[in-house]
């Protein structure tokens, strides 16, 4: 051994670099076989395909799993590396050596950043000569972002890593420390989140909404994710100097790590404490949340149970896996400390999810408001993305003033999720963009389906067509944009149809709104490179007639009305629209037929009313509705109501 002064000495590099050799050789491998050899794979045949276009950023899609595999490496490669801290022998025969810690830890991280930078240069290389050969494709610029980037991952993994080291002794125990350090925050507020799911009404469906510090905060999730949505510059430079800090940290660790303490299986006890208290109480949610989705509309109490159980056989657990053996010594102070930390979280789960569910906004705090009682079918940011400011949200005063008080009586109404009480319940989605720019999202599912509510939801959204949810009138002219698929696909648009339909939307505004927001909804998608966007619009805008007859495709074939088996005609006056619409989602079709005298069509009634519809005589500023059936329906015996087996359209 060279002395302690050297900067660099061969000895600790050779017994660092074999220790780590074959794990190397295999990482390098399986790269090769991630990214090169499945892209080649992948591209093989693309002139087979014709009008074939490349996404811009396949290398970074394609490299997921290459990513995956990166982060895996160097995880096992900082366990490996740091292996002789858990043995006392080994331990004591390093710093026996001549040579100061810091120098030790250096060769070790210095042997480490070679082990993956290496491999990934070659990769690298053999991307090029993919892009000389095979895949032009592929700019040069992509490949170096794709090297620099994936060391930099693959480096904060190894840093992080290497600090989790320092806190235990045992390889287990330090595997263990590197899965809590990288996604203890994200299980955590996941089940926090699925806690108050389950024992409070009117939380948000979207998980990833009110989750965006903790995904932040979970380094893998976002070192994949950036692959698809842009490398983040900023997120990346704080997690830079996150690994910088881990890194000093470790140096720090290491210096005043004393030797004695590798039989113990944690160095800082307090550590090993506040760990146990903390996954206790995940695992109290865990099984609580369980226990109350099945049990709690039988027993309050048993979910209650349910929360003890859990948070008992997790503190075992816990206990047995941060042990150096099989052999469980309890301690009175992290018991003690475990029941203070659940105290705590209780103390202040109730109050805050409490508060949460039952806060409504001020009228004057809120810019626009989406109501719905369906599901949510699309995420902020895709609407963000790829549609118009308004698309959803109205900002009318008096409209935002009713969801207001639409809000306040479902927090009034609602009751614990769960709870069943034998009485049909509806779903309310209700979303508020803020002055402040912020958005509040509440979404109740305990409501009663026959509750005033309700009505004055639908009176909000027929108060005049709904131009906010239509697909095509609030859809962007996006760059990523390939075409349009109406109908489900049975008729094919250019872009240049979203202008079409856009400039014809104003007469949907004059027509009845009970007739243009229940009838006539067509199924609408954009496809774009990488992603596609669906909705529905109206068969009344002339934009769609005129590229239905500009196809080879009928209006009929777009509605399955010549595959109908049963069709009445209904002419509610105008003034009743709003019942009968109510009785239709209500009431089976024999019901409405008796209310309201529907006309059952004979075959030859029903060949002339096909004639007329393929014609483009629809008609939504009359009050003549056409029920038809969907395909092969038949008559049964179930009090379903009518607009599960049927739908409408108006004609001449």
């Amino acid at each position: 051994m060279k002395s302690q002064t050297s900067l660099l000495n061969k000895g600790l590099f050779s017994h660092f670099s074999g220790t780590i050799f074959w794990l190397t050789v295999v990482f390098m491998a399986m790269n090769i076989i991630a990214l090169p050899l499945s892209l080649w794979i992948v591209t093989y045949d693309r002139d087979l395909i014709p009008g074939y276009t490349m996404p811009d950023n396949l290398l970074f899609q394609m490299s997921a799993g290459q990513i995956i595999i990166g982060m895996i490496f160097s995880v096992f490669l900082a366990m490996f590396l740091l292996n002789y801290l858990n043995d006392e022998a080994s331990s004591d025969f390093m710093h026996s050596l001549p040579i100061k810690r810091t120098a030790v830890l250096t060769h070790a991280l210095m042997t480490g950043f070679a082990a993956i930078t290496i491999p990934l240069l070659i990769t690298a290389v053999i991307l090029l000569l993919e892009r000389i050969v095979f895949i032009p494709e592929i700019a040069l610029m992509e490949i170096g972002k794709w090297l620099l980037y994936s060391i930099f991952v693959n480096c904060v993994i190894f840093l992080i890593s290497v600090f989790a080291g320092f806190l235990v002794n045992g390889i287990f125990l330090h595997l263990q420390m590197i899965l809590l350090a990288l996604f203890l925050p994200l299980a955590l507020w996941g089940l926090i989140y699925g806690a108050a799911a389950v024992l409070f009404d009117g939380i948000s469906q979207s998980f990833i909404e009110h989750s965006e510090p903790v995904l932040n905060a979970t380094f893998p999730y976002i070192a994949v994710t950036q692959l698809y949505s842009g490398l983040d510059v900023t997120l990346n430079l704080v997690w830079a100097i996150i690994a910088a800090v881990l890194l000093l940290l470790s140096f720090v660790l290491y210096r005043y790590r004393k030797n004695e303490y590798v039989t113990d299986s944690f160095n800082y006890q307090w550590l090993k404490s506040a760990l146990v208290a903390v996954l206790s109480t995940g695992g109290m949610l865990a099984m609580g949340t369980a226990v109350s989705l099945l049990v709690i509309p039988l027993s309050v109490t048993i979910s209650i149970v349910g929360f003890i159980i859990g948070a008992i056989v997790t503190y075992i657990i816990a206990e047995m896996l941060f042990q150096k053996n099989a052999k469980i010594d309890m301690n009175w102070k992290t018991f003690l400390l475990t029941l203070i930390v659940i105290g705590v979280f209780w103390a202040i789960f109730i109050p805050a999810w409490s508060n949460y569910t039952s806060s409504v906004p001020e009228a004057s705090k809120v810019d626009s408001v989406y109501v719905s009682s369906d599901y949510e079918y699309y995420t902020n940011t895709s609407i963000e993305e790829y549609f118009e400011d308004g698309f959803l949200y109205d900002n009318h005063p008096r409209t935002i003033q009713n969801a207001v008080n639409i809000h306040e009586a479902a927090v009034q109404e609602k009751s614990v999720p769960g709870n069943y009480s034998g009485e049909e319940t509806a779903i309310l989605n209700i979303k508020y963009k803020m002055t402040d720019g912020t958005v509040m999202s509440r979404s109740f599912s305990t409501l009663k389906a026959d509750a005033p509510l309700f009505a004055d939801v639908n009176n909000l959204k027929n108060s005049q067509y709904d131009i906010n949810s239509d697909f095509l009138a609030n859809l962007k002219q996006h760059p990523d944009m390939i075409d349009l698929t109406l109908f489900s696909g049975m008729v094919n648009a250019d872009k240049s149809f979203i202008d079409d339909y856009k400039e014809n939307t104003d007469a949907l505004m004059s027509y009845n709104p009970y007739i243009v927001n229940q009838t006539g909804q067509v199924e609408m998608s954009a496809n774009y490179k990488n992603n596609y966007e669906s909705g529905f619009s109206s068969i009344y805008n002339s934009a769609v007639l005129d590229r239905i007859h500009a196809s080879d495709i009928s209006v009929s074939d777009t509605l399955f009305l010549d595959q109908s088996s049963a069709m009445y005609v209904a002419e509610p006056e105008q003034a009743d629209m709003a019942d009968f619409f109510t009785d239709y989602h209500s009431l089976n079709i024999e019901e409405l037929t008796e209310k309201y005298n529907l006309k059952a069509l004979s075959a030859a009634e029903k060949e002339e009313t096909l004639t007329a519809v393929n014609n483009g005589e629809l008609a939504p500023e009359g009050n003549k509705l056409l029920l038809f059936s969907y395909p092969n329906y038949t008559a049964t015996s179930e009090d379903y109501a009518a607009d599960i087996d049927f739908s409408i359209i108006a004609i001449q």
